[in-house]
């Protein structure tokens, strides 16, 4: 869990799996706004889209972990093995295209 979330200075970095998990968190806090949920919401839909593209046997499974807010114990290897397949930096892409403005359909 430590290479997920790493204290530097007064803040802690995420890994790109670790932002996954937590941006799918927002679609069940009862406190995000609703266009917080929406962003969310598109950057799962992103994520899958992708996962299934690249044919990764797991992503039914991670779908439902994400969706349902299983454990971050159980969450995090799919999530780890998600961003191997599809490449870091892929995975950063989808993230911030899908936290962009939902106004404006992109990325911020």
């Amino acid at each position: 869990m430590k290479k997920h979330f790493q204290k530097h200075g007064d803040e802690y970095l995420l890994s790109p799996a670790a932002t996954l998990m937590m941006v799918a968190d927002a679609i069940h806090c009862p406190d995000a706004a609703t266009q917080g949920k929406a962003r969310a919401r598109r950057v799962l839909n992103a994520t899958m889209a992708a996962a299934r593209a690249a044919k990764f046997e797991q992503a039914d499974i991670l779908e439902t972990m994400l969706l349902s807010g299983a454990n971050a114990a159980r969450v995090l290897p799919v999530c780890d093995a998600l961003v191997t397949r599809l490449g870091a930096q892929a995975v950063i892409d989808i993230i911030r295209n899908g936290l962009g403005d939902v106004s404006q359909g992109g990325a911020a």
